[in-house]
């Protein structure tokens, strides 16, 4: 399962999680997934047909966790985790 953590030096719990809520929302939208969200614990996490991604915030980083089912192809998987590395790249850019 891969993990992917992005480090935010001077920005607060607050700040980041309201950056990445919209990189989820819209991703969420874009792909037809079930997106939860729990503002006042700063998580997340969305789901479709056995692939799912859950986020925790804390001040100055993010961690997100992806899970995929055996038959999600492995170039589908580095997909789509270079897409959320990508973003998060550019979260305060």
């Amino acid at each position: 399962m891969p993990q992917i953590t992005r480090k935010y030096p001077g920005k607060n719990a607050g700040e980041i999680y309201e950056k990445v809520d919209e990189v989820m929302d819209r991703l969420a939208q874009k792909l037809s997934l079930d997106y939860q969200k729990d503002g006042g614990a700063k998580t997340g996490k969305v789901s479709k047909m056995g692939v799912s991604g859950a986020y925790a915030v804390k001040d100055e980083e993010v961690v997100i966790d992806l899970k995929f089912p055996m038959l999600v192809p492995g170039s589908m998987r580095q997909k789509v985790q270079e897409d959320i590395e990508r973003k998060l790249d550019g979260l305060f850019g």
